[in-house]
């Protein structure tokens, strides 16, 4: 059991949604919340019933959905068994525990959680940076987050491929520097992008941050992009 401690904090995200979030585990960002957005435009959203949350730290995006559409449920998949505390914290808080189940496992054991073609649809925000880049910090739970060391993009599309049936949808979110690792991991993984959005986070800024995309399980090419830039 998850005690209440002085470094657990809860987050009003809205009137009916609380996301506990904790010191050394890694805090969801605007990131996040982007991509919950862009899913829920998305018209097949409405009608899914089963949704898969890989790499989902403390389960903003499927609680999100889960607090957004009513008729989803959702299996959450994530590394760190404090994060998968949290997020069952979260949903049992909001009222969701009955439509939210928090899985602590490694993404590249998928085939050992669940059946092959089980789900409507997939959502991932996987580490965006190299093992080998970018500056460490002194949790490792947090670095996993950040960084390739437990999985990539690459084995998050594979998870997908196993969990989506033929012309099922995953959503990801991703950094625009590594934006040629996204396509050849969708590639390599017999997906094809079939919407992209780019993101400016800073207002006076044409620089591109931040990108979503829908890949379509073994889908023909063709592509509409999209530009949006916050707080205009």
């Amino acid at each position: 059991m998850l005690k209440d401690t002085p470094e657990i904090k809860a987050e009003r995200v809205t009137e009916t949604l609380t996301v506990y979030q904790q010191k050394g585990v890694f805090s969801f960002g605007t990131d996040a919340m982007l991509l919950a957005d862009y899913v829920s435009e998305q018209t097949a959203t409405a009608s899914a019933q089963k949704l898969c949350d890989l790499c989902s730290g403390t389960g903003i995006l499927s609680l999100v959905l889960c607090d957004r559409f009513p008729n989803l449920t959702a299996d959450a998949v994530e590394i760190n068994p404090d994060a998968a505390r949290l997020s069952e914290k979260s949903a049992a808080e909001s009222g969701l525990a009955a439509r939210f189940t928090a899985h602590t496992a490694d993404i590249k054991q998928i085939r050992t959680l669940f059946a092959s073609e089980s789900f409507d649809f997939v959502v991932c925000n996987p580490p965006y940076m190299r093992a080998d880049s970018g500056k460490h910090c002194d949790h490792p739970m947090i670095n996993l987050a950040r960084h390739e060391i437990a999985c990539s993009v690459y084995d998050a599309f594979a998870a997908a491929f196993y969990l989506l049936r033929t012309g099922g949808l995953a959503y990801f979110v991703y950094r625009t520097d590594r934006l040629s690792s996204l396509m050849d991991a969708a590639k390599k993984n017999r997906f094809e992008i079939k919407d992209m959005r780019f993101f400016a986070l800073r207002p006076q800024s044409d620089a591109m941050d931040l990108v979503v995309c829908k890949a379509k399980k073994e889908a023909a090419e063709g592509m509409k992009v999209s530009f949006s830039r916050l707080g205009t």
